[in-house]
């Protein structure tokens, strides 16, 4: 037995290695990372020059966890509520931070303009019926922390989802995305919860997230493909590769996809999960080496893993080394989930 803070903490420490450690193989393939370092990254490393995360400091995260732990406080100030007024104050408030809003892609940027009340010049795609390129994984990557503070409250963490990454990821395939991170989290806090319960969640979110967001004003349609299909198809590729974890890692790239659309990074995650039986490291490792947008991925997977398996399956000098350098306080917001989840049992 796990207590919840374990799992709390757990799943903090897990999107913030997986966002550190990817941080330096992303947009390469997984031969490109063998050629560069002569093996599969297993630590947290110095990000090269060629990459987008080449300011950072070796133990620093990217905008994919900076996000959703800004996010964590301004919920924390909110006594556990989860707005969209909220939600917005956390995204200014983590746009002012250097180190992280260089980060910020042109869909955040724009989200950040018009919150400022600044007027919009016009762009190509304001006339397109459906903006597809914004279907992106941008609302999966922050929303980890809901599923903290809705611990094993799968439906709750569904709807929370959808307040939080509304305001910035305003589409049907993202938002669908957004809920299966955030309602496998919340499953994977539960107490003698397997893999196999975290994957129904996170599909169970897709469905749901899908279904409930387009009914919400201001959400709009996008064309892309079915998540749900997705994260089934990455699911059984995974588990066709169980103890074979280059096949697995390799067929989930070739297959399924790692990058910046939520249809290819939120099913990666899954596919990741389900190979290694959701082994916690494993399962960082298999994100962060297969390429493409690998500190999303394996931030959205070291979410989900570290909730399930608790913060001492992922090495201390992690933990040591990411609060230092990012000067976080992972274990004192971990107690103040805690907490806030202990006042809702009252």
């Amino acid at each position: 037995m796990r207590n919840i803070y374990d799992k709390i903490l757990g799943g903090l420490l897990g999107g913030a290695t997986g966002d550190a450690m990817g941080a330096s193989t992303e947009i390469r393939t997984t031969g490109m990372i063998k050629d560069k370092w002569g093996h599969l990254v297993t630590d947290i490393i110095q990000a090269p020059e060629d990459t987008w995360a080449h300011w950072s400091r070796r133990g620093q995260v990217t905008d994919d966890f900076s996000v959703s732990y800004y996010h964590a406080l301004q919920i924390i100030k909110d006594k556990g509520k989860i707005t969209e007024k909220g939600a917005e104050k956390a995204v200014l408030k983590w746009f002012e931070d250097p180190n992280y809003s260089q980060c910020a892609g042109p869909t955040t940027r724009r989200s950040i303009a018009r919150m400022k009340g600044q007027k919009l010049p016009p762009t190509k795609q304001d006339r397109l019926l459906c903006v597809n390129s914004r279907a992106s994984n941008g609302g999966a990557m922050k929303v980890g922390c809901v599923g903290l503070f809705d611990a094993c409250n799968v439906d709750k963490a569904i709807d929370d989802a959808i307040t939080m990454c509304k305001p910035t990821h305003d589409n049907t395939i993202a938002l669908a995305g957004t809920c299966a991170i955030a309602a496998a989290v919340a499953e994977a806090c539960k107490d003698r919860v397997s893999y196999l319960d975290v994957i129904e969640a996170g599909i169970y979110g897709a469905e749901q997230g899908f279904l409930r967001s387009s009914k919400i004003e201001g959400v709009s349609p996008v064309a892309g493909p079915d998540i749900v299909r997705r994260i089934r198809h990455a699911v059984d590729l995974g588990m066709r590769y169980q103890g074979r974890f280059d096949e697995a890692m390799d067929i989930l790239s070739r297959e399924i996809g790692g990058g910046l659309p939520a249809a290819e990074a939120v099913p990666a995650a899954f596919g990741y999960i389900a190979a290694t039986k959701g082994n916690a490291m494993d399962t960082i490792v298999m994100a962060v080496n297969a390429g493409d947008d690998t500190d999303t991925v394996a931030c959205m997977a070291g979410y989900i893993v570290g909730a399930l398996n608790g913060y001492d399956r992922i090495p201390a000098r992690f933990l040591e080394l990411i609060e230092k350098e990012n000067k976080f306080d992972l274990r004192k917001t971990a107690t103040k989930i805690c907490k806030l989840l202990e006042k809702e049992d009252k």
